[in-house]
């Protein structure tokens, strides 16, 4: 089989994402049926680099991610957050307060490599955006391994979380949801 011929039959299997927007877009995790993920908006003071956060939920809980992305070729990464529902009942001044506890505490910081890919399997230059078409695959390898390793970083400091094993998987798109998470 040549080059070319694998190619157009991995971009052959790769449909487009359904028509919804990307924040009621459900994606699944292949090889892990009980593990969902998808977008949510968010206030936009809260990440400057998207007005959406990635949340990911397990047989066992829910994680929520903000994105960063440095200048250049840096990409874009996800960082444990909280609940945009739970954001929105904060003030800024006490969601800044929260944000220097996390720069002043001792914990090292979680960032981790995230690509959404286009159905040409070209990736998006920048977070995803709510006013983007939703991806047609999401890929964040390390999530397995910070889900096994580090589940209360992940969780964002929650002492409760536990180990769950998530193979590497690019998330697929499942169906569009009639409500926003």
């Amino acid at each position: 089989m040549t080059l070319s011929t694998l190619l157009a039959v991995l971009l052959s299997s790769v449909s487009s994402a359904p028509a919804c927007a990307i924040d009621r877009l459900i994606y699944q995790l292949p090889g892990a049926p009980g593990v969902t993920a998808g977008f949510a908006r968010q206030r936009v003071r809260t990440s400057y680099s998207s007005d959406l956060v990635f949340w990911m939920t397990t047989p066992r809980r829910t994680y929520w991610f903000a994105f960063s992305a440095p200048n250049g070729y840096g990409g874009t990464f996800i960082s444990p957050d909280i609940d945009p529902r739970v954001a929105r009942q904060k003030t800024d001044a006490e969601l800044d307060a929260e944000d220097r506890d996390v720069a002043q505490g001792d914990e090292e910081l979680i960032a981790l490599e995230f690509d959404a890919f286009h159905a040409d399997l070209t990736s998006y230059d920048a977070p995803p955006r709510s006013s983007d078409p939703a991806p047609a695959r999401l890929f964040a390898r390390r999530l397995g391994s910070s889900l096994w390793y580090n589940p209360v970083g992940l969780s964002g400091g929650d002492a409760a979380a536990r180990q769950e094993a998530i193979p590497i998987a690019m998330f697929k798109p499942l169906r569009c949801r009639g409500l926003a998470h």
